[in-house]
């Protein structure tokens, strides 16, 4: 079993903590937000012997009486949500039978297949350098800390030579303001080489961040890290020439003066730089806001052209919330919705994304925007499932005409041929005569597509075990490419390379 589904050879697969107990060392595993507020049946009106067509229909029942669109109230939204997670675990028979075994312990004995360490990467080591703290904020604090009684610089009174007791003090006192400015700084100087130690997708959401903030008007990150290195060196310099000068003091009371001198001069050369401080914290802000994919968790990316109705069906699949508006690009960065799955016939609990991409509008080759950029690394780096979705209304608020998007989506698929892939046409409740022609347009050239409606919830059971299998698959060449870096640990190679989905089927 543990081979099978990709826990290390040799290790024993992990078991989750329970769902409402935590502890040293496990694992915290919460399949829903709602599971404490009555059950999925109860939130739905309906009892546990309710076949799949009144899930169905109470579904869409509650929908359309709390959609957002029809009841924009806060309780109607609170309702809408409960009803839409219900509905994920209920429309899966496989899904709805693992939750009828064990009611409302759900979710609370089941293996968490996931492991505590990243394998295949992650952008958690970049976004774990803290925020620098503002110039003026670290310049209070090393001032603070010097003059404590406890932890700040005391005097030796071992030494009977008073000169050479404040000598020594004065030095001290110089090195430790030096060390209390540099420690901050040398850890947002790791970015380079952590950068390049990025997975390429991760490397490619952080480089798009930069060039969205220097667009904008701020300094590049190049420039800003330079000018924090050159304040570190111009503190290294004075304040081993100024602990120098303190150390070959004539007098105690020189050196002690030499030292109050050194430490404001310090704090004057720091304060200098709070412009430079004040930019890279708004630029750290928002690499910390950059979408952190799990690459050691399956993944499936929903693509297509701007307002095509992506973001209601992660909302309606997932526990993503993208802005969900009539504008266009109302999607401009990865929004990302976690599901937790069981895979059928194994208490195994897998944990996926569905990720949000930006619409597209450039042909696979052309020259792409940096939303373009995003959309097509999801796709070009990761290993992941795709689910193309086609708007057969673009009129109202669309970008893109049917025919436009029947090409991107060929084009795509000509990219990606070996890529698990899901067509999807959405907003089947649009009663405009253009919407049932082009429906039938493309559902000749794609017979396999799921035709849904995020707003009466039609065929969205169909949908949500359609992703549900991707996720499956996507779990399994996830666990081959975990095995395969691993045995090359093993075999000492630490030279990282990154194995993308087609890299892993042509082998």
């Amino acid at each position: 079993f543990a081979g099978r589904h990709g826990a290390a050879p040799g290790r024993r697969p992990r078991v989750a903590a329970r769902a409402t107990k935590t502890g040293t060392g496990q694992q915290k595993v919460k399949l829903s937000d709602f599971l404490g507020s009555g059950s999925f049946y109860d939130v739905l009106g309906i009892t546990s012997a309710a076949t799949q067509e009144e899930v169905r229909a109470a579904y869409k029942k509650v929908i359309r009486q709390t959609h957002p669109d029809v009841n924009p109230t806060p309780e109607a939204a609170e309702r809408f949500m409960r009803a839409q997670e219900a509905f994920r675990w209920l429309s899966d028979p496989e899904q709805r039978s693992v939750y009828d075994g064990v009611g409302s312990k759900f979710g609370e004995d089941a293996l968490y297949d996931y492991s505590d360490e990243p394998i295949l990467g992650s952008l958690t080591e970049f976004q774990r350098i803290a925020e620098l703290e503002s110039a003026s904020h670290l310049v209070n604090h090393a001032r603070l800390a010097l003059n404590k009684k406890k932890s700040g610089i005391k005097i030796d009174l071992d030494i009977q030579d008073k000169r050479r007791r404040y000598r020594k003090w004065g030095s001290q006192r110089i090195h430790y303001m030096k060390d209390m400015f540099c420690c901050e700084i040398r850890r947002v100087l790791e970015y380079p080489r952590l950068l390049k130690q990025l997975h390429p997708f991760e490397r490619l959401s952080v480089e798009l961040i930069m060039l969205q903030y220097m667009e904008k008007g701020g300094p590049s990150m190049g420039k800003l890290l330079g000018s924090v290195k050159h304040l570190r060196k111009q503190i290294h310099e004075q304040a081993n020439a100024r602990a120098h000068a303190c150390a070959i003091a004539e007098r105690g009371r020189m050196a002690t003066l030499i030292s109050d001198e050194a430490c404001e001069a310090l704090c004057d050369l720091v304060l200098s730089y709070e412009p430079v401080f004040q930019q890279l914290r708004a630029l750290q802000r928002k690499l910390l806001r950059a979408p952190c994919i799990d690459l050691d968790k399956p993944t499936v990316v929903f693509v297509g052209a701007p307002n095509v109705g992506k973001s209601s069906l992660v909302r309606s699949l997932s526990t993503g919330r993208p802005e969900v508006s009539d504008y266009v690009f109302t999607t401009r960065q990865l929004t990302i919705g976690h599901v937790w799955h069981f895979i059928a016939g194994t208490p195994l609990l897998v944990h996926g994304q569905l990720v949000d991409s930006p619409g597209l509008r450039s042909m696979p080759g052309k020259e792409y925007n940096m939303m373009d950029e995003l959309t097509y690394g999801s796709m070009m780096h990761l290993p992941s499932a795709v689910v193309y979705v086609f708007d057969p209304y673009p009129f109202e608020h669309g970008l893109m005409e049917v025919d436009e998007q029947i090409e991107l989506r060929d084009s795509l698929r000509a990219k990606f041929p070996k890529r698990p892939w899901l067509d999807v046409i959405t907003r089947i409740d649009c009663e405009e005569p253009e919407t049932a022609e082009n429906i039938d347009k493309i559902a000749a050239l794609f017979p396999d597509a799921v035709q849904v409606s995020c707003f009466d919830g039609t065929n969205l059971d169909v949908l949500n075990m359609r992703v549900r299998k991707l996720l499956e698959e996507m779990t399994r060449v996830v666990r081959q490419l975990q095995r395969s870096k691993i045995r090359k640990l093993r075999l000492g190679e630490t030279s990282t390379t990154f194995a993308s989905k087609e890299a892993l089927v042509s082998r």
